[in-house]
């Protein structure tokens, strides 16, 4: 019986999740479709356009709620 009671702690989370392995949700987002921001992305690695329209290198605060989403391949 005191192996039960130990037990009952880490067996009760289990029991009443609804997926009954863990409470892991996902959630699936299509390809290419967008997706809004909930926190301040810091520090981000990022591709930004010089003046001649050159990709150049750089880090940036993504603000929440911007939206992210994939550009398209014929733009990278």
């Amino acid at each position: 019986m005191t192996i039960l009671k130990r037990l009952i702690p880490f067996l009760l989370p289990v029991l009443l999740c609804p997926s009954g392995g863990g409470c892991v949700r996902t959630i699936y987002v299509p390809h290419g479709t967008p997706v809004r921001l909930r926190e301040t992305i810091r520090n981000a690695k990022v591709w930004v356009r010089d003046a001649g329209g050159e990709p150049v290198a750089g880090r940036m605060d993504i603000p929440n709620g911007w939206y992210a989403l994939p550009m398209p391949q014929e733009d990278e």
